[in-house]
């Protein structure tokens, strides 16, 4: 029997085949760890006398969650990262101003490839599947990977979905990826790797692709990846040295389940409170009145959630009631969008531009809401709290919903504001 992608990547690791729920020990080629972790994962190996890490070149640290120091404790905080990174000797090591949102960057920045192995403290290393790499979050025992090398994993089952179709007129990715887990069963793909295929990706770029991996773990996935392409080739070839390679599943790859998955979608998808997988179409949600929107987060502020953002805000303004918060994942989409002029239209309607990174999906630490206040935006959960007030009653959506919603004041279809995304006949394979 043949094996599936994330089996080849493991097993490369551990210089072996390796077989669907066995435990092993991999050393993950990166190891990530962003600004709001670094130090406890730095007291747990203080704790145990560990002054010397297996391998530092390996180890990235990443200021994402916050930026910009909000408080005295926030810029001590950022001031005991800096020294644990000079003591321990991080290999790479991305500060302030830097690189920006610590899933995404990477990639940009040509530290990802086809087939690796990444693990890191945050759920979100899923994004790196993007390009066909296997992120895995190891939580609190990525002090012990900084440590010893590796901690042990089961080879995890994979359920594959194929994608058809193309998104139809005022459709988005997110909007897809949304229904995705809305609709799937849990205990399907409960600890499991989600593998996009199909034909269907022949049209979604690697920043839709970035949404699609961010997205399963929010459902209890292991990780998600898209089987590698020529469009991750194209990609990569600037970004890497070397020929890239596409390792993919084989035909008789041992997949939990095999899923079909049509992207014509009728409308575009929210998930409303209090959980991100409570998806429903945007008519369901219509006419609720909103406080507080933003755009960005590891699942939605790449460049083309910029791009699609600046066009609904051009010559438009933000509903006096609304503040509507948007930031860039990484420095290069901050100094695309410069160069786009997306920049100016963004803050000539309003809204408030911040720096690259996590922005308010982090915590709510930058732009928080108010008790009973009602906010959407693009980020990748809404349980109370979230953003601040536990009574806030927080939605997820596409960039042009969220936009939309800020200009007129309450959830809407997007496609009411631009004649060019009325509803048309979805195209398919």
């Amino acid at each position: 029997m043949g094996q599936t992608l994330a089996q080849k990547i493991l097993s490369r690791i551990v210089g072996r085949s390796v077989e669907i729920g066995e435990i092993i020990m991999p050393e993950a080629e990166l190891v990530t760890v962003h600004d709001w972790y670094a130090a406890n994962a730095a007291r747990a190996l203080d704790e145990v006398g560990v002054t010397e890490l297996f391998d530092p070149a390996r180890v990235m640290f990443t200021t994402d969650h916050e930026p910009v120091a909000v408080s005295p404790h926030a810029a001590e905080r950022q001031q005991r990262v800096r020294e644990i990174a000079a003591r321990l000797g991080i290999g790479h090591f991305f500060d302030v101003g830097r690189g920006g949102q610590g899933h995404v960057f990477p990639v940009e920045l040509g530290y990802i490839r086809p087939g690796m192995y990444i693990a890191g403290y945050d759920t979100h290393v899923t994004n790196f599947g993007a390009v066909g790499a296997l992120g895995i979050a190891v939580l609190t025992e990525v002090s012990e990977l900084m440590a010893l090398g590796s901690v042990w994993q089961q080879v995890p089952q994979t359920v594959r979905i194929n994608l058809h179709g193309q998104l139809p007129a005022g459709i988005s990715i997110r909007d897809v990826a949304q229904k995705i887990i809305g609709e799937l069963d849990p205990d399907l793909i409960d600890d499991a790797v989600v593998e996009f295929a199909g034909p269907g990706l022949r049209h979604i770029g690697i920043d839709g692709r970035f949404t699609l991996v961010n997205t399963p773990t929010e459902l209890g996935a292991r990780s998600a990846i898209v089987e590698p392409d020529e469009i991750v080739r194209a990609y990569l070839a600037d970004r890497v040295d070397g020929p890239v390679e596409l390792p993919r599943s084989d035909p008789d790859a041992p997949f939990r389940a095999v899923i079909e998955w049509d992207m014509a979608l009728m409308e575009p998808q929210v998930a409303a409170p209090p959980r991100p997988d409570r998806v429903v179409g945007v008519s369901q949600v219509s006419g609720t009145r909103i406080d507080h929107a933003y755009i960005g987060s590891c699942a939605s502020g790449m460049i083309e959630d910029m791009r699609e953002t600046a066009r609904f805000l051009k010559g438009r303004v933000i509903h006096p009631r609304v503040r509507l918060f948007v930031t860039p994942a990484t420095n290069r989409v901050a100094a695309q969008m410069a160069e786009e002029s997306l920049t100016g239209i963004i803050q000539a309607s309003g809204a408030v531009l911040t720096p690259p990174g996590c922005g308010v999906c982090a915590g709510g630490r930058i732009g928080p809401v108010a008790p009973g206040e009602v906010s959407i935006g693009t980020g990748t959960r809404n349980d109370p709290g979230r953003l601040g007030a536990h009574d806030a009653q927080l939605y997820i959506a596409s960039p042009a919903t969220v936009a939309a919603a800020a200009i007129t004041g309450e959830i809407c279809d997007p496609r009411g504001l631009d004649p060019d995304l009325q509803p048309r006949e979805a195209a398919h394979d």
